[in-house]
């Protein structure tokens, strides 16, 4: 699995990174990415990252196994946050995109998760469809 520090390297190289989004429907777009914050675009709204926060976040993953929109507050910065771990998963990421769910099936050890039963949540399809317009 790569780094923060890889994945921040690789969006300052590229000039627009665009993503599909998980939970909601569309697309977001890297719009900067600089040496103290990134900056996405998700579905017209914009969300701007320290770094420290992408790397917490990231690590939070790893540490728990899995990572939610909902418990990173269900907001476009949410969405947009796991959304774009979900394009730098490179295959070791599960998505359960109905969900807002991002899973590390071969992940080695127990989460730090206190509730370890918590990683699956109920399926958010009601809420989804509410957000998506549907």
């Amino acid at each position: 699995m790569i780094s923060a520090e890889v994945m921040k390297a690789r969006l300052q190289e590229g000039e627009s990174v665009e993503f599909d989004l998980v939970f909601w429907k569309g697309t977001g777009r890297v719009v900067g990415a600089g040496d103290d914050k990134l900056s996405l675009q998700v579905r017209g709204k914009r969300a701007d990252y320290t770094w420290a926060r992408v790397r917490d976040t990231w690590l939070r993953l790893q540490q728990n196994h899995a990572l939610t929109v909902d418990e990173l507050g269900g907001g476009h910065d949410a969405v947009g946050l796991v959304s774009l771990f979900a394009t730098f998963s490179a295959g070791e990421i599960e998505v359960v995109a109905v969900d807002g769910l991002l899973w590390l099936p071969r992940a080695a050890g127990r989460p730090v998760r206190p509730d370890p039963g918590s990683v699956q949540p109920p399926s958010w399809a009601p809420l989804q469809r509410k957000i998506d317009g549907d």
